[in-house]
């Protein structure tokens, strides 16, 4: 029987040099993994804090141009969900219930600082539709690029 819970979960670590060390991106009802739990972790892996939330999702696409849209949208959902828990870290966003990300526990051990949260799947759907990269809103101009990472 399928789940109808979609709540999603991050769990991200990052160390003293403002890397991100690893992350898990899963389903709250299973603990599967959204695509892969850790799709991005090749990419992004000990990548500046500043360099993935200076990502836009024209660049990564253009960067990683997928072999099928359900690639491509996964991808950009990992990414926006790591940007979003990377946000409400720095204090960008105050990681309240009705943000992308909702922060559930911050804590700090050794060289690392982790972050769990729970991921707004509506309002990263709302996002990828809005960026232009699913081509299916007809935005036609693109943001600004970025040096590429990969």
């Amino acid at each position: 029987m399928p789940c109808t819970d979609i709540t999603e979960l991050i769990h991200l670590e990052v160390d003293d040099d403002n890397r991100l060390v690893d992350y898990r991106f899963i389903k709250r009802t299973c603990g599967q993994g959204v695509g892969a739990d850790r799709l991005l972790m090749p990419v992004l892996g000990n990548t500046s804090i500043d360099s993935i939330l200076a990502i836009t999702p024209e660049d990564f696409i253009e960067n990683h141009p997928p072999a099928e849209a359900i690639e491509e949208f996964l991808g950009l959902k990992h990414l926006i969900a790591v940007q979003s828990a990377l946000e409400v870290l720095l204090g960008h966003t105050h990681g309240g219930p009705a943000e992308i990300c909702a922060a559930a526990e911050i804590a700090c051990e050794g060289d690392r600082t982790t972050l769990d949260a729970r991921i707004n799947v509506d309002l990263v759907i709302a996002k990828i539709e809005s960026c232009g990269s699913c081509k299916g809103c007809g935005k036609t101009t693109k943001t600004k690029k970025v040096k590429a990472l990969f």
